[in-house]
């Protein structure tokens, strides 16, 4: 490489390239420009003024409320979704352990703390939203500021070792001297104290501070998409030598008189004409002449401060770095390193390869002002309805008493007033014209995505007939716009300002930081959190909100996991997969998980995990192997049961069988004994009956014959030469069991 070849930048150079810069970018400082212009439109469409574009014609000056309605709408509802629980930054962690999730959720908490506590987070954020839906772009920027606070403490009298104890603290020190005063106690013992002593105590207020910036302030080269490929990025803002000199304190130390009247030389100094905050003014009803702000003190004397982001080198390397410079008339106060730039852009519709995008105010623009044109011709027309202009003969009516008729006014006349006097009727209004605003309504609805359903106030949707999922369906149809623009907002301004956020807190804030919130104390060191985090913003909408992420783990743990485990493939299921189901879970709800849950991640809860799991199938195998020796004892069981009950009813017919022994044996003994008795007395016994007969007997009392209809033939005849027994036999009575 030739010498010479890599040039370090000099003062006089990046002078040159800030101002050529400057003039070549977008949205002229203090002067008229066409983003000034359509900023004008939009700001006297939002607030009704009828200047401008929508100057009157006629006699009315009513102004159409499209645009007013829908800034309000859009404000609304993403001040609800963003703001509405003081929780817009949510940190990704970097892995699953609770020790991440703690990191995350004290980022998260940290930059929360600092937006709407340390800031007034809810108001800055809400103007930047409404700026960007009417203003085509919103710019916001955040810097630390090492602010500090005093406050003083007096004490008329303070011991020594009183003193001694809130001197001990880093912050707080003495105003003036001393003054020791011998106080003797009771017991004569002299104790060392002080009298009128003041104390001052100083107070830690270091931030990061967020601001909006005006839109006439900031600059960017014509040719950016974004500020990462910027040529120059610049904020022009008109301050005081009293500001400078305070601001910075050690820069403009060393300044004279000739350094301080080359500053106070800038060509933008006051009193030129500033059309965007004249037009602002002009919405709010105020007057605007930016002429008082040279009073003649040189301490108040104004001058603009250019603060600039390019890339550019300045030692010499060949590579050039991005760097800020703060520049006052042709003078670089301040010169440093950064590593991006604090700045973000909101804007509701972009326009590819373009850092500007599109507005609401330019979709509902033609409603605006077909509705006003319409409005007015409605008005006008009833106003010539009420007040026709009049035809008179200046020799015959006098003009002035026509001009201001009074009732039981007297007109004079010079003659016959028949014919003097002739009204003109005004024309009569189109029949097309009130469709034409309906349909007017239609084409604004389409086209900004506010339409009635998604502000909840179509009447038509609540008629019978209408389901409540038809409903639901019909308002998310409608939100769709109101998501993407939402979505868009979360995605590129917000998470820009999140992660800004944090790493200059990382960068600058090395002592503990104090902050409540959510009513929750806690203290958390900056620096020390991960450089790693991703940020999300919290934005409860569409597939991944926390409703939904709530509701696939619930489905997970419910259904997915049990079907695994039940079909034998529970070996595929980590041993912490249900402790770490349950920390996601709590984490979607906002909750604490390490409140609960301890440290799943380690490889001593997973060698516990893996042991509880080895141990509960182990208990799952002894209780199968005592299933299945139960089963078997039952088997056995019943099988002796059948046997035992085969025994009892084989003693049972045994039992019977010797019953019947004895019965037979005693009938015949008896009857022998009557024969014998019948024999002394000479009396002659009929023939006994046999004891198959006699049972036979029994069991046609036990069990009577079926009707002679139900019986066959052939058993109602039955064989009269057959003998009781074979009778029995062929009854299929049993002897034993009718002894029985």
């Amino acid at each position: 490489m030739p010498t010479g070849y890599m040039e370090a930048v000099t003062d006089e150079q990046l002078i040159a390239i800030v101002e050529s810069g400057i003039s070549n970018s977008t949205s002229d400082w203090l002067n008229s420009s066409e983003l000034s212009l359509e900023r004008e439109k939009s700001t006297f469409e939002y607030a009704g003024i009828p200047r401008g574009h929508l100057a009157p014609q006629g006699v009315s000056s009513i102004v159409d409320t499209s645009t007013t309605e829908n800034i309000e709408a859009y404000t609304a509802i993403l001040s609800d979704l963003f703001l509405s629980n003081q929780r817009l930054a949510r940190f990704v962690p970097f892995n699953d352990t609770p020790g991440a999730f703690q990191a995350s959720r004290n980022a998260s908490s940290i930059v929360n703390y600092c937006i709407f506590k340390q800031n007034n987070g809810w108001e800055i954020i809400e103007d930047w939203i409404k700026a960007a839906l009417l203003w085509k772009n919103g710019i916001i920027r955040w810097d630390y500021v090492d602010e500090y606070d005093y406050e003083f403490e007096e004490y008329e009298s303070i011991t020594q070792t009183r003193l001694d104890t809130l001197l001990s603290e880093d912050n707080i020190e003495i105003v003036g001297d001393l003054e020791l005063n011998d106080d003797m106690l009771a017991d004569g013992m002299a104790m060392m104290s002080y009298v009128n002593v003041r104390l001052r105590r100083k107070v830690n207020k270091c931030r990061v501070k967020i601001e909006l910036i005006p839109p006439e302030n900031f600059r960017i080269s014509q040719d950016a998409k974004s500020f990462e490929d910027a040529d120059i990025v610049s904020i022009e803002t008109l301050t005081t030598r009293s500001d400078l000199r305070k601001n910075f304190s050690e820069e403009v130390k060393d300044f004279d008189e000739d350094d301080w009247n080359q500053l106070s030389a800038d060509e933008y100094v006051t009193g030129r004409f500033n059309q965007d905050q004249a037009t602002r003014k002009e919405a709010t009803s105020q007057n605007y002449n930016n002429i008082s702000g040279d009073i003649g003190l040189e301490a108040n004397q104004e001058l603009t401060l250019k603060e600039c982001w390019l890339k550019v080198d300045r030692d010499g390397d060949g590579i050039a770095e991005l760097k800020q410079f703060i520049i006052a008339g042709s003078r670089i106060i301040v010169e440093k390193d950064v590593d991006m730039i604090p700045l973000a852009s909101l804007s509701p519709v972009s326009i590819p390869f373009e850092f500007y995008g599109l507005s609401i105010a330019d979709f509902t623009r033609s409603s605006t002002l077909a509705a006003t044109a319409i409005l007015r011709g409605f008005v006008e027309n009833t106003y010539l309805t009420n007040y026709s202009p009049k035809l008179a003969d200046p020799n015959v009516v006098d003009f002035s008493a026509l001009q201001n008729i009074k009732p039981k006014q007297i007109i004079p006349t010079n003659g016959s007033p028949v014919g003097a006097v002739q009204s003109l009727q005004p024309e009569t209004i189109s029949t097309g014209t009130v469709p034409l605003l309906e349909y007017l309504q239609t084409i604004k609805e389409q086209g900004t995505g506010m339409s009635k359903a998604a502000q909840g106030l179509n009447d038509a949707l609540y008629v019978s007939g209408n389901s409540e999922a038809k409903l639901q369906s019909v308002q998310s149809a409608s939100q769709k716009r109101i998501q993407h623009i939402a979505k868009r907002f979360a995605e590129t301004g917000f998470k820009r300002l999140c992660n800004g956020i944090y790493k200059a807190m990382r960068k600058n804030m090395n002592e503990k930081v104090s902050f409540n919130l959510n009513n929750v104390f806690s203290e958390i060191v900056p620096s020390e959190l991960p450089h790693n985090l991703e940020c999300e913003v919290f934005i409860d909408i569409g597939e991944n909100s926390n409703a939904n992420k709530i509701q696939k783990l619930r489905s997970i743990g419910s259904e997915i996991l049990p079907s695994l485990q039940q079909s034998g493939a529970g070996a595929a299921v980590k041993a912490e997969a249900s402790v770490a189901l349950a920390a996601q879970i709590m984490e979607s709800m906002g909750i604490d998980s390490n409140d609960y849950l301890i440290d799943y991640t380690t490889e001593e809860f997973k060698e516990q995990a893996a042991k509880m799991i080895q141990s509960t199938q182990e208990e799952a195998e002894k209780e199968k192997a005592l299933l299945q020796e139960k089963a078997q004892t039952d088997l056995l069981l019943q099988k002796a049961n059948v046997g035992y009950t085969d025994s009892q009813a084989q003693n049972t017919r045994d039992d019977n069988s010797r019953q019947m022994a004895i019965a037979i044996d005693k009938h015949f003994q008896q009857w022998s004994e009557l024969q014998i008795k019948a024999a002394k007395e000479g009396v002659q016994l009929e023939k006994s009956k046999s004891f198959e007969d006699i049972l036979l007997l029994v069991g046609n009392i036990m069990n009577p014959p079926p009707p002679p209809e139900a019986m066959p033939q052939e058993q109602l005849q039955g064989d009269p030469n057959m003998a009781p027994g074979e009778m029995m036999q062929e009854a299929n009575i049993n002897p034993a069991m009718m002894g029985n």
